[in-house]
Formats: C-alpha cells, sequence, structure tokens
C-alpha cells in the first residue's frame, strides 16, 4: 500500500537512529526550550548541520579550484611567470606611474 501524502506537503522518509541516553536528554530540554517537538528539533538540527557541511566543503573546493585557475593564469606552461598580454603590462605601467605622482 501506497503512503498518501497531504496535498503541497512533500514526502517524507523515515530514519531511525539509537542515542546515548543523555544525548537524548538533551534532545528533549531543547526542543522544550524552542517550543518545537523533538522530531521537529532533531530534523531542523540535523538540516543546519548538513548544510553547513556542505558550504563549507563547496567553499574549500572552490578556493582550491580558483587558486589552481590564477596560478595556471599567471603562470606559463613550464612554471615561469606569465608576462601577461600587452593590455596587462600597460595597465601596470599605468598604475606605477599613477602611484609615483602621489
Amino acid at each position: 500500500m501506497i503512503p498518501q501524502v497531504k496535498e503541497g506537503a512533500l514526502p517524507t522518509v523515515r530514519i531511525d537512529a539509537r542515542i546515548p541516553a543523555h544525548i537524548k536528554e538533551n534532545l528533549v530540554v531543547a526542543a522544550a526550550l524552542q517550543g518545537m517537538t523533538q522530531t521537529d528539533f532533531l530534523v531542523s538540527a540535523v538540516n543546519e548541520a548538513a548544510k553547513r557541511v556542505i558550504a563549507e566543503h563547496t567553499v574549500i573546493h572552490f578556493c582550491l579550484e580558483d587558486q589552481k585557475a590564477l596560478a595556471k593564469a599567471l603562470l606559463d606552461e613550464d612554471g615561469s611567470p606569465n608576462p601577461g598580454s600587452q593590455r596587462l603590462r600597460q595597465a601596470l605601467e599605468d598604475h606605477s606611474r599613477y602611484a609615483e605622482s602621489l
């Protein structure tokens, strides 16, 4: 038999977990302090923790990818510094002249 889902409600799945008694006690107290059911508190806490882990991983991954892209742009294939385009060299010269005039 397929369970009926209320219109507009998201389908749910069940997760069973065994936890130490002291963690259960903390869950009961924290949920009560937040005015939430234990299930709602647990789902909220787990979801926030999961989002944080995913975000941290994503930031680290993008940072590493960005570093690789920057290094590739700044270095030639043999690892020596890339002199850059004519426009870049001109911009550096213009900036140097401007900085010296201050």
